[in-house]
């Protein structure tokens, strides 16, 4: 590889876009700056996101080379059961990034793990909630993203929140810039307001090919575009929604009093519900005064007949909790299976079902082996994704995952959802990855491996602890 005077990597986060859109519209000229630009002298092929697949979270394996699960942010929602016991009305017993909460998550972050903006010396964020480390007056559009994005939601007028992106975007270009992470929510909001397939949702998209064409042009301009490494991807897929389950209601009906967003204020809780993407949820059970996680067979008992009533609804996909301390339960309706951690690596064990529809994996895996067997099926990742997960001491006793077509929260969203993610489908899963680079692994990649070969393509030391790999 040609050494780079003045590198430079300018990273589009299309918050929400899917593969196989983009792809159709690469395939009928309605993305051509995409598909001239980036794709003509590049790659266009697809990685594997994170669980909870949901916007926050799912944004810590670019900025931070880890999974959630290991910066301990298991998701958009969470509660601390050992910050809960200790002080139940306590800034760090549990938390929302959806609103007033949203600036605490740069200080929620797992410490030992540098971001992006610690490591490059001009970086610059464009809207990105996740800042740590940004150098002051290099986080562009931070001060005045609540009330843009307050206006958006109230209009439906996503489309001002990503002119905004591209505009400070254009400016930053004039700084001298090492690395720019610029997010654009539009795609992501109209899905979930609208449809995932709908105009304005499309509109967004050809959106993203503008913005392209305009900013490769200005750094041809600058004489930089031959030293730019140029990405464009996504930190989930999504879904259409049809049908609602409120979790937290199904519990709070059945006699569990129940925390949730933005009814956390109850005095003697038997249980939290904490939703990410609203297809992904939490579930902590609070009674007793242990902090520690439940295990095994005590999650059953503690439902009593929830548990059966719960798997037999149909918006139900499967649910997820600790059978021990290396092994991970899975059931559904049709029965239930375990990954299991072994010195080795990972296995997958049907029992009397295979939820995950993978079929018994008895030769233990590595993490990058695990990804390749289960990179083409329904759930990409899946035994990677819920190992780390549960490693976050914020994670839930149980985690209920919804079927494509359903969610897991209906109370308080205004305006009613038309759109999830936060699984483990692949639809939620499997994200664009597209840049301007040829000849790179053709391996199996997870969005986590972007961290890497952003520092590595750089020419900066890759730290020893992430989770992910370069892509060449």
């Amino acid at each position: 590889m040609m050494s780079k005077e003045n590198p430079l990597t300018v990273f589009y986060l299309v918050d929400g876009a899917r593969p196989d859109i983009m792809k159709k519209l690469i395939e009928a000229g309605e993305l051509p700056n995409i598909r001239n630009e980036i794709i003509s002298s590049g790659t266009f092929r697809t990685a594997s996101s994170c669980l909870p697949s949901t916007t926050g979270p799912a944004f810590l394996p670019f900025l931070t080379g880890c999974f959630p699960g290991t910066m301990n942010i298991p998701g958009i929602r969470w509660l601390d059961k050992a910050e809960f016991r200790r002080k139940r009305w306590g800034k760090n017993s549990f938390r929302s990034y959806n609103g007033i909460e949203a600036p605490l998550l740069d200080g929620d972050l797992a410490k030992d793990y540098p971001t992006l903006f610690e490591i490059f010396q001009r970086p610059f964020n464009i809207i990105s909630l996740v800042a740590r480390g940004i150098p002051k007056g290099h986080n562009r559009a931070g001060i005045s993203k609540a009330f843009r994005y307050l206006y958006a939601h109230l209009t439906d007028r996503w489309d001002t929140v990503d002119a905004v992106t591209h505009r400070h975007l254009l400016r930053c270009l004039d700084e001298n810039p090492d690395f720019i992470f610029a997010l654009f929510p539009a795609v992501d909001a109209f899905s979930h307001v609208r449809h995932p397939r709908h105009e304005e949702t499309m509109s967004a998209y050809r959106y993203i090919d503008f913005s392209v064409g305009e900013v490769v042009e200005k750094l041809k301009r600058q004489g930089r575009w031959d030293e730019t490494l140029f990405i464009i991807t996504s930190d989930h897929g999504i879904t259409t929604t049809r049908q609602h389950l409120d979790l937290a209601l199904f519990l709070q009906k059945r006699g569990f009093k129940t925390l949730y967003h933005p009814i956390i204020w109850k005095s003697n809780p038997r249980a939290s519900v904490m939703i990410s993407g609203n297809s992904f949820g939490h579930v902590y059970l609070l009674d007793g005064n242990d902090s520690e996680p439940i295990m095994g067979e005590q999650v059953k008992k503690m439902l009593g007949t929830i548990w059966d009533e719960l798997l037999a609804q149909e918006e139900i996909d499967f649910v997820v909790w600790r059978g021990s301390k290396n092994t991970y339960n899975i059931e559904s309706a049709q029965g239930q299976s375990s990954i299991i951690r072994k010195p080795e690596g990972l296995c997958y064990h049907p029992q009397n079902g295979d939820p995950l529809e993978l079929g018994a994996m008895e030769t233990p895996m590595d993490y990058q082996q695990a990804l390749e067997a289960t990179f083409n099926s329904n759930y990409p990742d899946a035994l990677v994704q819920i190992e780390q997960l549960f490693s976050s001491t914020r994670s839930g006793d149980l985690v209920v995952l919804a079927k494509t077509g359903s969610d897991l929260r209906q109370a308080f969203e205004w305006p009613e959802h038309h759109g999830s993610h936060g699984s483990l489908h692949h639809k939620h899963m499997i994200v664009p990855l597209l840049y301007n680079k040829t000849g790179w692994d053709s391996r199996s990649v997870r969005t986590v491996d972007l961290f890497n070969t952003i520092l590595k393509w750089s020419g900066k030391p890759i730290p020893k602890n992430t989770d992910g790999l370069p892509l060449f």
